[in-house]
């Protein structure tokens, strides 16, 4: 899955949780949710595309045996120095990681033998080669440019608008959590650039 789509299923998943539990949601909370749906590929694509050191893109931080209990541990940890909605919403964004991967793998490409991918270290993904993160990132990027022009795209590009669209009409509802961080931070940027 890309990082848009991870961020759209975890925010929705935040979202819902936050209506159930009649939290509300901060910029704390959505750097949470975006840092969490981001999680397992900012730790297993580096180490093993460029530094070697994972044999796959998809190991360790993907695996349920990691990154079940590191979720809860988060969760926890948060909750003891009262950040329970942060925490919820990084376990939140990072279980719905693999889920995701799994339903994409196997939906829109076929790959239903994929969930071995997610049992490290009992097994792992396809062995990857230290070509480097931005080679890998540009073939798979090329290999989804060309999928785009099959005819048979036209189901995921309507799923891809019904699942953004979905996020971003809660993101909305939510009262735009994040954006007021975001625009801070430009705006010192701005500032410091000027001086």
């Amino acid at each position: 899955m890309w990082p848009w789509e991870h961020l759209a299923v975890g925010y929705i998943l935040v979202s819902l949780w936050a209506r159930a539990t009649d939290r509300r949601l901060d910029s704390g909370a959505a750097l949470a949710v975006l840092l969490g749906t981001q999680f397992p590929d900012l730790v297993d694509k580096p180490l093993a595309w460029s530094l070697s050191i994972f044999p796959s893109g998809i190991s360790v931080a993907h695996s349920v045996f990691v990154s079940v209990p590191f979720a809860i541990l988060v969760a926890l940890v948060a909750r003891q120095f009262g950040l329970t909605t942060i925490g919820v919403a990084f376990a939140i964004g990072y279980l719905s990681h693999i889920p995701a991967d799994l339903f994409y793998s196997g939906f829109f490409f076929g790959n239903y033998g994929a969930l071995q991918s997610f049992m490290w270290p009992i097994s792992y993904g396809p062995e990857s080669t230290g070509v480097g993160l931005f080679n890998r990132t540009w073939y798979f990027l090329s290999r989804f440019l060309v999928y785009l022009r099959r005819p048979e795209a036209w189901v995921f590009i309507v799923f891809e608008l019904l699942l953004v669209g979905s996020a971003f009409f809660l993101w909305v509802r939510d009262g735009s959590p994040g954006l007021a961080l975001v625009r801070r931070s430009v705006n010192d940027i701005r500032r410091s650039v000027t001086r």
